[in-house]
């Protein structure tokens, strides 16, 4: 196994939180995706009754479904990104 320098290790820990918090960033955005599905998926189907906006609700909740599995995905990205930035910290301090 190749060993790292303090400094490579120093500057991993940066690359992987600049990481994190894209990461972060793609989360919040999902969330707003999915609200716009919830309220697309409202309007189609719930308020308006004829076929092209029942398509409009179909969509709405595929749309939220979608974003809702990919937060899911992004967040366990996260938890574990952020158990490997842990481990590398504690690799510094040792």
């Amino acid at each position: 196994m190749i060993t790292q320098t303090r400094a490579q290790q120093l500057k991993e820990i940066e690359f992987q939180t600049q990481m994190l918090n894209n990461l972060k960033k793609w989360i919040r955005n999902l969330i707003i995706l999915s609200s716009i599905g919830i309220i697309l998926a409202y309007w189609g189907l719930g308020v308006q009754s004829k076929m092209p906006f029942t398509v409009f609700g179909v969509a709405g909740v595929i749309i939220t479904i979608i974003s809702v599995i990919l937060c899911v995905v992004i967040g366990l990205g996260i938890k574990r990104g952020r158990a490997n930035v842990d481990k590398i910290l504690q690799l510094v301090k040792a």
